[in-house]
């Protein structure tokens, strides 16, 4: 088999740097960095090309210089408080943007399109692909994404949209970073005594679903889209681990109803101009409601995941303590 041309975008975030350490230690590609930022992990500087996806000439010029074969499109812009559509250009434009210069290469064999899981509400499970109820704007301009890929009848390549559930692991963003840190500093206190079940993403399962959806028969992947994630997993066990392998001290219980206060008083900070509360009724929602997402078609072609949660939380933790986070 001949080398595979990877580019991928947004490779300076948490997966996508995730993404870039299994390409080199793979060690049997060629792979490029399309982002707007330096790569967090420094070794990773000799494959970033720094472009802003808005920009459409350099993105076309990077793209057929390189003749990638696999894309797997990782680049966004991300928050939960911004209040126009508009702020969310990358997501919407910057796909088309993405896709013209794909068009253009004339290489591209698959394509991986990153949107997320708020395309629908928290606890909403779709009943089809195009069954949207997002949650938020940033939500909103994920779903406007993924309807430009899916109103492109004439793409020369194989296209595939993934939506990942609670990312969590080695180079992390919040909010697992601080639920990382607030065990190891005994300050996490669970709500109530529930034992919530949930789905969370070790990133380097996500990267093999990801790898799985490449090395697929067309047939399997082409125009479809698949939940990213870990099988169910329950929350206080989730905890539990990671308080046992940093060797922190017991997890507290708090009333679930205090803890539900302590959240609405956070919506009432927010309300009046508090940035960056630190607790809010969303958030813990977040920790405590089901994601339903049907995980069986992504499993078909993915299973077994290669790394179990301890093992998950063993390297979350290493990591985390090499960069100084713990």
């Amino acid at each position: 088999m001949s080398k595979r041309r990877v580019i991928v975008t947004g490779a300076s975030g948490f997966i996508g740097t995730n993404y870039m350490e299994y390409l080199i230690k793979k060690g049997d590609d060629e792979y490029i960095n399309i982002d707007i930022r330096p790569p967090r992990n420094s070794a990773h500087d000799r494959f970033w090309k720094k472009c802003d996806i808005m920009d459409a000439d350099l993105l076309k010029k990077i793209v057929k210089e390189f003749s990638p074969t696999h894309v797997a499109h990782l680049a966004a812009k991300t928050g939960i408080d911004v209040t126009s559509l508009e702020d969310f250009a990358p997501n919407i434009q910057g796909v088309e943007n993405l896709i013209n210069a794909l068009q253009e290469a004339g290489t591209v064999e698959r394509a991986i399109f990153t949107s997320t899981m708020l395309v629908c509400g928290r606890g909403y499970v779709p009943k089809h692909d195009t069954d949207y109820k997002p949650v938020n704007l940033y939500g909103e301009s994920k779903v406007q994404g993924e309807k430009i890929v899916r109103a492109h009848k004439d793409l020369n390549f194989t296209w595939t949209i993934t939506r990942p559930i609670g990312v969590w692991g080695p180079w992390e963003e919040e909010p697992y970073r601080s639920f990382f840190r607030f065990i190891n500093k005994g300050l996490y206190v669970h709500p109530g005594s529930g034992h919530y079940k949930k789905r969370f993403g070790y990133v380097g399962n996500i990267v093999h679903e990801m790898e799985s959806i490449f090395k697929a028969p067309k047939e399997k992947v082409s125009g479809k889209t698949f939940y990213v994630s870990d099988d169910v997993v329950d929350l206080y066990d989730f905890a539990e681990e990671i308080r046992r392998s940093l060797g922190a001290k017991k997890i507290m219980h708090i009333p679930y109803w205090i803890v539900r206060s302590a959240g609405m008083a956070g919506d009432v900070l927010k309300k009046i101009g508090w940035e960056g509360v630190p607790f809010t009724t969303f958030k813990l929602d977040n920790m405590t409601r089901a994601f339903n997402y049907d995980l069986s078609p992504i499993m078909e072609i993915s299973a077994p995941l290669p790394f179990s949660m301890k093992v998950g939380i063993a390297n979350t933790i290493e990591h985390m303590r090499r960069v100084g986070e713990l």
